[in-house]
């Protein structure tokens, strides 16, 4: 949780922004006093979010989660290069041949 003071948040908001995107609680002071609190919203718009969402939004706040940093999956991105099986392939032939060997 970081503290800054309302003219730095003028000075820099687009900084605090991308603090308050990657997870970051922000409290705001005025003369050292806290009087707000800036963090992604707890409940989203209904075409925007669902209530898991909401709930996984919940327990990040509170530090019982932290998400992945990233978005895409590197397995999907390893498989994306990989060759398509041909579709000739008779998987029951290969199933048999397979079973035939264990028994």
């Amino acid at each position: 949780m970081k503290t800054v003071g309302v003219k730095a948040l003028k000075n820099n908001l687009s900084r605090y922004l991308k603090l308050v995107k990657q997870g970051e609680t922000i409290l705001i002071t005025e003369r050292d006093e806290v009087i707000a609190e800036m963090h992604e919203p707890t409940i989203r718009p209904a075409h925007e979010g669902s209530r898991w969402e909401a709930f996984l939004n919940r327990l990040e706040r509170e530090g019982r989660l932290r998400r992945a940093a990233r978005k895409v999956s590197r397995v999907k991105s390893l498989m994306e290069g990989k060759p398509k099986w041909p579709e000739d392939l008779d998987w029951k032939a290969i199933h048999e041949d397979v079973k035939s060997d264990r028994f």
